[in-house]
């Protein structure tokens, strides 16, 4: 049963706390790494800290950006189509780029047989009904070789979505192909009249992406509550700030906002451990920002010190609570999370009567991946089914503020019991 002092931690936590914060988070704007908003949104973490009273550290790191302006999808007729280019899309030329729409399905090897696609536009449907095309990389260079000059992306949802460029690979030295091209998402409705216009015959578009990718600068911002008696020993939860697409509400403010929220519950207790508090960004994509953290920390000669990492991603739309049990990359052997420290969290929702579940992530694993591979036992809480996802519709109004209480509640007293026992695993 949770002891008098978890029971207090419980009642600490609000999930409309937890929303406010993450209103709070949207307002500073667009937060894709190294923008402005990626900037206020640091500078809110590190008062946020502040004011709670941990210490309050930055790590520097540098990484890919990207920035779009102008974007035009636009038939022969005159039709003109609301688009969004992936995250990493190459910009076209000046003046954009004109070409026949040739329809290539579910974007596979076989679907080009027979099709000339040199010099056109190829029009690619995502398989099924989700996001079974997210990592575009692989599917852009297939288009590329077959001498296509751009692609479009027909979403199965009334609205389309940001993608990734990358190829979906775990392996930050291949995170590209080497073969790119321009691209845009559409809306399923959308995509319907484009292939309306397809299926009469002769389709032609301009497709125009204004984009940048520079190299940008930002910060993992931490948090610390120094422990009394093995502070050198550190029980950490993390959550990125960055988003897919503004506003970017559930993903991931909703990590963000149960994050303070729980900082706050413990601000001003005891542990014998450590707790901190750790705000990442450029997690969009194949998480650089949480390697540049894990990397930072090894050459401090510190990274021992974590003994447990909770990993707080996009749980506020959708059904169940999940913790993610395996993750899989393409280019690597399946990630198991940690099984130990899955079991401490279930039992404690058994005592506190919540329902928690577990799943596999086929599509990748987050930022609890690269904790994983250096060694650190880590957890996962998620829930993938948000049709919101990427999309301008990713608002606050949408979040349930009860899954944020819930999580918060099993974070803050997981937190607290890890801080607190005599000794724990060290096995990831």
């Amino acid at each position: 049963m949770p002891a008098s002092f978890e029971l207090e931690l419980r009642g600490r936590i609000s999930g409309r706390r937890a929303i406010s914060h993450i209103e709070d988070l949207v307002a500073t704007g667009d937060r894709f790494v190294g923008g402005d908003g990626d900037g206020r949104a640091a500078e809110l973490v590190r008062t946020r800290f502040r004011d709670l009273g941990l210490e309050v550290a930055d790590r520097e790191f540098e990484t890919l950006g990207y920035r779009h302006g102008r974007v035009e999808l636009r038939l022969g007729n005159g039709r003109a189509f609301d688009a969004i280019p992936p995250y990493f899309s190459p910009p076209t030329p000046p003046g954009g780029v004109e070409g026949e729409l040739v329809f290539v399905g579910g974007g596979e090897e076989a679907d080009y047989e027979g099709l000339d696609v040199e010099g056109r536009i190829v029009v690619m449907q995502e398989v099924g009904f989700g996001y079974s095309r997210f990592w575009l990389g692989t599917f852009v260079a297939l288009a590329a070789r077959r001498g296509a000059v751009a692609m479009v992306v027909i979403h199965p949802l009334p609205w389309p979505y940001r993608m990734s460029l990358e190829a979906g690979n775990g392996d930050l030295a291949s995170r590209f192909c080497d073969e790119q091209l321009p691209v845009v998402c559409v809306s399923g409705i959308d995509g319907g009249q484009i292939l309306h216009a397809i299926g009469a015959g002769g389709a032609r578009a301009t497709l125009m992406v204004e984009a940048e990718l520079p190299r940008v600068t930002s910060w993992n911002v931490s948090g610390t509550l120094r422990g009394s008696e093995l502070p050198d020993e550190v029980v950490l939860v993390h959550a990125h700030r960055d988003h897919g697409l503004e506003p970017g509400a559930n993903d991931n403010g909703s990590g963000y906002g149960t994050m303070l929220e729980v900082a706050s519950a413990l601000a001003g207790s005891r542990p014998r451990r450590s707790l901190e508090f750790l705000c990442t960004t450029a997690e969009e994509g194949v998480t650089p920002g949480v390697a540049a953290y894990i990397a930072a920390r090894e050459a401090e000669g510190t990274l021992g010190q974590i003994r447990a990492a909770i990993d707080l991603d996009m749980f506020g739309v959708g059904g169940k609570v999940k913790l993610v049990e395996l993750g899989l990359w393409p280019d690597r052997p399946p990630i198991p999370h940690t099984e130990w420290l899955m079991r401490r969290v279930e039992e404690l929702a058994d005592e506190l009567g919540y329902d928690v579940g577990r799943m596999t992530a086929t599509w990748g694993v987050a930022e609890s991946g690269r904790f994983l591979e250096a060694g650190v036992p880590a957890i996962w809480f998620w829930k993938p089914d948000d049709f919101y996802y990427h999309s301008v519709h990713d608002t606050a109004d949408k979040l349930d503020g009860n899954s944020l209480k819930a999580v918060g509640d099993l974070t803050a007293i997981t937190m607290w019991r890890l801080a607190n026992e005599a000794g724990l695993p060290r096995e990831p």
